[in-house]
């Protein structure tokens, strides 16, 4: 029985040695700047003037906070190798400041210009972060899809 007793009381004084030395901490984890969110549409292709998507999750367990809903989307298209910004997919700006809960998962829906040429293109979205990081992040970048046709509207007279 004494011997049962001396390794229980050596297992609380290691785990009190490595919570005091700081082996053991119990801070939310945080991949870091640009690791902390990914994005990703559902699907390859798209038809121009149809919406699109977006999922956007939080990573990491940090709360992470995006000015204005992510009104500051920009459509980019593939030109080669370089990606080019095509216009700015935002109507106007709500003045609230979203934010993304640890490991939470959104979905943003934007809705493709219907005059946007056939191509590769993707979404640049301002990256979401903790409150208290003040320094500028580069923008969360969606998976490329592919942009065909257009939407056509039908419509039937009725006489």
């Amino acid at each position: 029985m004494r011997g049962t007793l001396g390794r229980v009381n050596l297992g609380f004084f290691s785990a009190f040695a490595l919570i005091t030395t700081g082996c053991l901490t119990f801070r939310p984890y945080d991949p870091g700047p640009g690791k902390r969110v990914a994005a990703s549409v559902v699907e390859d292709t798209y038809v121009a003037g149809s919406p699109v998507n977006v999922t956007i999750a939080n990573l990491s367990e940090v709360i992470l906070y995006y000015p204005d809903g992510f009104c500051r989307t920009e459509l980019q298209r593939r030109d080669g190798t370089v990606w080019i910004p095509v216009l700015n997919l935002s109507r106007r700006c709500p003045s609230e400041l979203g934010f993304l809960d640890p490991n939470q998962a959104v979905v943003h829906q934007f809705r493709l210009p219907t005059g946007v040429a056939s191509g590769t293109y993707r979404l640049a979205i301002p990256m979401p972060k903790p409150e208290d990081m003040t320094a500028h992040e580069a923008d969360l970048l969606t998976p490329a899809f592919k942009v065909e046709g257009s939407v056509v509207s039908l419509t039937t007279r009725v006489d």
